[in-house]
């Protein structure tokens, strides 16, 4: 018998914010990223104008890779760590100089752990090593990071680059969460300059859905965004009412330490602005910051009337919003997988995501010339219950309906847990 799935069997069901409930237009977003991120290396690190200010190849980008940072390698790699692709800067390698590097097994030691335990290489000297290109924010990195060792490769080729470090220091200017209310390190002054740019407004009959939601359920919001951008962001893609859609809203969550560590919750100022005081005892109707599962698990445990109600989390960081939550706290989870829109024949495509078609790179789920799933295909069917592109294939269905989860089984993927369809990437390989 067929095991299905169904929102109405859980009593909490949360959400993450960006990417999830709110959709950015992604062209602009990335483009707006890529040019931050280039000046601040041009005038900061002196890496070569030259190279970085190349027009941008979308073909380059994809969510899910992998930088070997010491070698200056990008990598794509599948459920098991064999590398499928691979580029040293933004020149792919052909077979025989992956095995060159990597050995006849086309692995490398660091992704064999991150495979098994990705939190030993998130912090630590491992971290050094090793960064996965998890969600849109960083999805530039790879052809920033490739354009900067093309840039050094061209006037000699060392045995070991240090461009990570300063990339990241790229990315802390342009996203550390003081920046926001500051109106410094370009990324934020730029989106709320022209919101309308990069923003698209929730649909009505995903708010009316959220709403007919919290009328039996309890509904929450967990996201790694500082209170202020948080409320920014959730003002323009949901209203300014977006607070009653909420039991209860986490920001500035640092995902995937809140479901693992036991870091305290802080209360939130009245503006939206600032983290406050530290909170013993969290209650529904309030915005806080930080936080952990296990004291937002027990005021549910309250809230409920039940000794362990059923929890359900959806969101598009494969490692922070399905694996982290499902491996470490027992949650059941959804992946809402954006690259599905454009791997279907759905005619209903966002004009912006053209560069979330198959590329150099070939699909984020799997290799078609290697016939291969991804690391992220495999993350998605092992720790989920459904991969969606977007929130609203949820919403334009009822509450009860039934939907065919993942097979949690070692038989071979089958197809079922995408929803609405098979991507057609995914369906050439199982068919």
């Amino acid at each position: 018998m067929t095991e299905t799935f169904n929102l109405s069997d859980y009593d909490c069901i949360g959400f993450d914010l960006d990417n999830t409930i709110c959709e950015y237009r992604i062209g602009p977003m990335v483009q707006m990223i890529y040019d931050v991120l280039i000046d601040y290396l041009i005038k900061n690190c002196n890496y070569s104008a030259n190279h970085l200010r190349q027009p941008v190849d979308f073909d380059f980008f994809q969510r899910g890779l992998i930088l070997d940072a010491e070698k200056g390698n990008i990598l794509k790699i599948n459920g098991a760590g064999q590398i499928l692709r691979a580029a040293h800067g933004t020149k792919f390698m052909s077979d025989e100089e992956i095995v060159s590097v990597y050995g006849p097994n086309r692995t490398w030691s660091v992704t064999d752990v991150f495979i098994q335990n990705f939190l030993e290489t998130w912090n630590g000297p491992m971290s050094e090593k090793i960064r996965p290109l998890l969600d849109f924010f960083d999805i530039p990195v790879s052809l920033v990071f490739g354009r900067c060792i093309d840039g050094i490769d061209n006037v000699s080729r060392p045995q070991t680059y240090s461009v990570w470090p300063d990339v990241l220091k790229g990315l802390i200017y342009m996203y550390s969460r003081e920046n926001f209310s500051a109106n410094t390190g370009d990324y934020f002054p730029y989106l709320k300059s022209t919101p309308s740019l990069y923003y698209n407004k929730c649909p009505d009959y995903v708010l009316n859905w959220l709403k007919e939601l919290k009328q039996t359920k309890k509904v929450f919001l967990i996201s790694g965004s500082h209170v202020d951008y948080a409320n920014f962001t959730a003002t323009q893609s949901l209203g300014e009412n977006w607070k009653d859609l909420f039991d209860i809203a986490v920001f500035y969550a640092r995902k995937p330490g809140f479901f693992t560590a036991n870091k305290p919750f802080y209360n939130t100022d009245s503006q939206m602005l600032n983290e406050c005081n530290i909170v013993e005892n969290i209650q529904f109707n309030n915005i806080y910051s930080q936080g952990n599962w296990n004291q937002l698990h027990d005021l549910f445990k309250k809230e409920t009337g039940k000794s362990n109600p059923k929890c359900l989390y959806v969101g598009d960081n494969i490692l922070q919003d399905v694996v982290a939550p499902a491996k470490f706290s027992g949650i059941d989870t959804i992946a809402v997988v954006e690259e599905m829109k454009l791997d279907s024949n759905d005619n209903d495509i966002n004009p912006d995501n053209k560069m979330l078609r198959s590329n150099k790179w070939s699909s984020y789920l799997v290799d078609c010339d290697k016939r291969d799933t991804s690391i992220w295909t495999s993350f998605i069917a092992n720790h989920g219950k459904l991969c969606i592109p977007s929130l609203k294939h949820l919403a334009k269905k009822p509450i009860n309906f039934e939907f065919t989860p993942f097979t949690k089984s070692k038989a071979v993927l089958n197809g079922n847990g995408f929803f609405p369809f098979i991507p057609n990437s995914l369906y050439k390989i199982i068919k």
